[in-house]
């Protein structure tokens, strides 16, 4: 289990003031970007700016899924509201492609069209803050999306890291115009958009497993049977199913304990097990155990 201050009740509290703080920074940034940009003659800046504002639009969409998720069970969703992070990881990975796609349709125009010019160098100079703190935040973000199991948390850090690639692209681009060669300003954005692309797939693939209740890794469920096994009573597994919803697991699972004890003695140990995976793991939210007669000549054949 791990070990941070942030209890069950306080996880979304602190998902949406993280995001907040995200959403902050980002909307320094783009005007930061949109003014320089302007008045430096840098469309690769001004590009970047529209991805910052892109950004905003993520972080509200992040920030408002977590409001729903932390919302209690009701009784038109009895198992609560946190795949409504899983939504908003799947809006947050098809802004990115979006904009990548800009990135690309940008580039190509300014190729085609020999649309150039010469930037300031006060361009250069916000387009590396922005490496910087880009790069602060997503480290910032990836952290506290791993504590809290956050995959919209998560997805926000990538998008984050997107954006220092993005930058670079910016950085490199800008210099070389300062330089003379202007064509490598939009080669360099359509070269980040497919960085951008991977990772939306990514990010994708990821939400869509996670709202059709996919397994979690086999080590993770090797975990869990491994404390159940370990309650005392407890002789067999018949079937263990395990599913995650937003950064939270639930669990439905078989055990097969002695036909002899009485109704008692089973409620009490399905009740340790639920206890000890739920003290286990706080992202743990809910088991259900579901008790069999012990069949030593089944637990033989298998």
């Amino acid at each position: 289990m791990n070990n941070f201050n942030v209890s069950r009740d306080n996880i979304y509290s602190k998902l949406k003031l993280i995001s907040y703080v995200g959403i902050a920074v980002n909307l320094a940034l783009t005007v930061a970007k949109f003014y320089v940009g302007i008045s430096g003659n840098s469309q690769a800046l001004i590009a970047d700016d529209f991805n910052s504002l892109s950004d905003i639009f993520a972080g509200i969409i992040v920030y408002a899924s977590f409001k729903i998720a932390s919302k209690p069970q009701d009784k038109e969703h009895p198992y609560g509201h946190a795949k409504a992070e899983m939504i908003a990881t799947f809006i947050v990975a098809l802004i990115l492609m979006l904009f990548g796609f800009f990135v690309i349709a940008s580039g190509v125009f300014k190729l085609y069209f020999h649309i150039f010019e010469k930037p300031e160098i006060d361009t250069l100079i916000v387009a590396v803050a922005t490496i910087v703190v880009k790069e602060v935040l997503y480290r910032w973000t990836l952290r506290w999306g791993r504590l809290l199991k956050s995959a919209g948390l998560i997805a926000t850090a990538y998008d984050h890291r997107s954006d220092v690639v993005a930058s670079a692209a910016v950085v490199i681009g800008i210099v070389f115009a300062i330089k003379g060669y202007f064509y490598m300003d939009p080669i360099a954005g359509i070269a980040v958009s497919f960085f951008i692309f991977r990772l939306a797939l990514k990010l994708i693939k990821e939400s869509i497993g996670n709202l059709m209740d996919e397994s979690p890794p086999t080590f993770v469920v090797d975990r869990i049977k491994g404390i159940i096994a370990s309650v005392n009573g407890v002789e067999r597994i018949s079937n263990i199913k395990v599913r995650k919803s937003g950064p939270y697991f639930y669990i439905d699972v078989e055990i097969e304990i002695n036909q002899n004890m009485s109704v008692k003695m089973s409620h009490d140990i399905a009740e340790t097990v639920k206890g000890s995976l739920m003290e286990y793991n706080q992202y743990i939210n809910d088991v259900m155990v579901h008790i069999n007669p012990y069949d030593a000549k089944n637990a033989e054949e298998d």
